[in-house]
């Protein structure tokens, strides 16, 4: 190596390598990252970020999907939430990672799901199952319930439909064996059938060890939906009134929401979680980054907001959605960086909507009591109802609150892979989302009856090898009022006059090739999928993506797979069973359409 290639390289080389550089094992390695130098003649082991954004409707859920390159393994991911809005579903989806969201504001909002990928392939469990539910519905814990006493309270906590989620307010996941937990799969659901139903964020989301310093597990809860009675209700006696409350029925649809966890299981090695924490003042929002030690891995990170201001959890009323939303619009393993950037820290920003000074609207007051008759009527209110009415407990909502961030870190002992000489394409995926806010008949109230706001079922309104601001074309597959099932378009008719040697244009003719009939599909994963379609006449062949569209029938109507003639895509979440393929195929130039289909079975995909 020549003195003008080592000036080149600058400050890269050392006095070290610079004999490494001349015997000629200088390389340069896509894996290390672009631009940087590696002499070890090999891929390096690195986590990254792969990120995809969709925008998100006023009112309404979207979902997004960030894929791992093929060479990579999906470790979890995050999402980032701009404008107003809040995850409702983080989670696997093969190797790739969906995040959805939803928009309670009048403006739209921008989603990015972001994939935590490393170029290797460590040991997942794959036999970890959804086992448990975060219910929104909160009580207090110490509620005088049942037979305990002449003032125990009787109500839909203790005899009606929300006894058992009152039970149950957070989940708390961990792995079995020696398989170390580095996050948490969470999707979003609904409490009780037959009731409305709206979503609200998520209170933790975290990863946390416990005093021995054993394997970390982790928190999930929901920023609780419960409304406290606002009306007095008769005691028999004020005593321990601060343990009795009035739950309303019916409850409002925030109470009904619920979130299913699954523990992402994975053989780690040297792990330990790093913290940070930061004030999130009322009515604003604040941001943290943890980083992990050197030598050790960013593979996870969540966060929680603490409520240390509730000093005694026994007796201090819990927060619920009516005194303001805590939330983190953000929890990813990057900030604001370009996709494919290498991890270094976990990123958390924290969202506060609520207004400093207030009460909490679960404080306790007695209505007209008196010291000789302890009796009255207990309510919880932000205020007195009378002269005489005595405040028992009375919490203002603090300037500011904490929020903890958590990064997991820990080193992985696995073989490190490189990249294909030729780029893997992207899957197109235009996944189902969750079914918590379907409307029920009849209405039910809520964000969901809002009749600009998407179903959960529909897709996310753009894809990843769509092109920026192009319209469909009429008779497209994408264009209003296409036809997603059925046979070939009916051609049309021939106009008097025509020459009799002019043929007319006809629909496509579209076959599948894969899968066959009868061939399984696993959930989750992605397939291959091959079709082709020809023009009649002209027997020209149809693949350009813009014109050519593959579909599955789900509950829920059609679920659009990809385009093109033939690609690996993901395959949607839906429930063991027999589905519809269909792949559709549009002329260009005639604007006919035809299709063909065959039935599939899609069963379960194990990591």
């Amino acid at each position: 190596m020549g003195s003008g290639v080592l000036a080149k390289l600058g400050g890269v080389i050392t006095a070290k390598t610079a004999a490494v550089a001349a015997a000629g094992a200088l390389v340069v390695s896509g894996a290390v990252g672009v631009g940087v130098w590696a002499v070890n003649g090999g891929p390096q082991l690195a986590v990254v970020q792969r990120s995809a954004s969709v925008s998100v409707a006023a009112r309404g859920e979207q979902a997004a999907i960030a894929p791992c390159q093929a060479h990579e393994k999906a470790l979890g991911g995050g999402y980032a939430i701009t404008g107003t809005g809040f995850a409702t579903s983080s989670l696997f989806v093969g190797d790739a990672w969906l995040a959805a969201a939803y928009n309670p504001d009048d403006a739209p909002a921008t989603l990015t799901s972001y994939a935590l990928c490393i170029n290797a392939k460590p040991e997942f469990r794959g036999d970890v199952g959804w086992s448990q539910t975060a219910h929104a519905f909160h009580d207090r814990p110490d509620k005088l319930t049942g037979d305990m006493g002449a003032g125990a309270t009787h109500d839909l906590t203790t005899d009606g439909p929300f006894r058992d989620a009152s039970r149950y307010p957070w989940a708390s996941p961990s792995c079995p064996g020696d398989f170390t937990m580095l996050g948490t799969e969470f999707r979003a659901g609904r409490t009780l059938t037959g009731r409305g139903v709206a979503p609200v964020p998520l209170d933790s989301l975290t990863t946390h060890s416990d005093i021995t310093g054993a394997t970390p597990g982790a928190m999930v809860d929901l920023n609780p939906g419960t409304r406290l009675s606002t009306a007095g209700f008769r005691l028999r006696t004020s005593e321990y009134i601060e343990h009795q409350t009035r739950i309303e029925d019916p409850q409002p649809p925030e109470a009904n929401f619920a979130v299913t966890v699954r523990p992402i299981c994975v053989r780690l090695k040297d792990v330990s979680v790093a913290r940070a924490k930061v004030a999130v003042p009322a009515g604003g929002t604040a941001s943290t980054a943890v980083s992990c030690p050197k030598g050790k891995l960013v593979v996870g990170g969540g966060f929680q907001f603490p409520a240390e201001n509730e000093v005694t959890p026994s007796v201090a009323p819990t927060r619920f959605f009516g005194d303001g939303w805590l939330y983190a619009p953000a929890d990813a393993p990057t900030a604001d960086e370009p996709s494919g950037r290498k991890v270094t820290a976990w990123h958390v920003t924290g969202r506060n909507r609520q207004k400093a000074g207030a009460d909490y609207q679960n404080t306790v007051w007695i209505e007209h009591s008196d010291a000789e008759t302890s009796t009255g009527n207990g309510y919880f209110d932000t205020h007195a109802h009378g002269p005489d009415d005595q405040v028992l407990r009375a919490l203002a909502v603090p300037d500011s609150q904490e929020m903890v961030a958590s990064a997991v870190c820990a080193r992985i002992d696995a073989t490190p892979t490189e990249p294909a000489k030729a780029p893997s394409p992207q899957a197109v995926v235009r996944p189902e989302l969750p079914h918590a806010l379907d409307p029920l008949p009849g209405g039910t109230g809520g964000p969901s009856a809002s009749p600009s706001a998407p179903t959960p079922g529909a897709s996310p309104t753009t894809s990843p090898t769509a092109s920026p601001g192009t319209s469909p074309t009429p008779g497209s597959p994408n264009s209003p009022g296409t036809p997603t099932t059925g046979g070939p378009s009916r051609p049309a008719t021939p106009s008097q006059g025509s020459s009799p040697t002019r043929q007319q244009p006809q629909a496509p003719t579209v076959s599948i090739q894969q899968p066959g009939a009868g061939g399984q599909l696993r959930r989750g994963c992605e397939e291959s999928f091959a079709g082709t379609a020809r023009t009649h006449p002209g027997n020209q062949p149809v693949t350009d993506p813009q014109y050519t569209s593959w579909r599955i029938t789900g509950p829920n109507g059609p679920v659009t797979l990809g385009a093109g003639a033939s690609g690996r895509f993901l395959v949607p979440l839906l429930p063991d069973g027999t589905y519809k393929l269909v792949f559709s195929t549009t002329d260009p130039a005639a604007g006919l359409t035809g299709s063909a289909e065959v039935s599939v079975k899609i069963v379960g995909c194990l990591r």
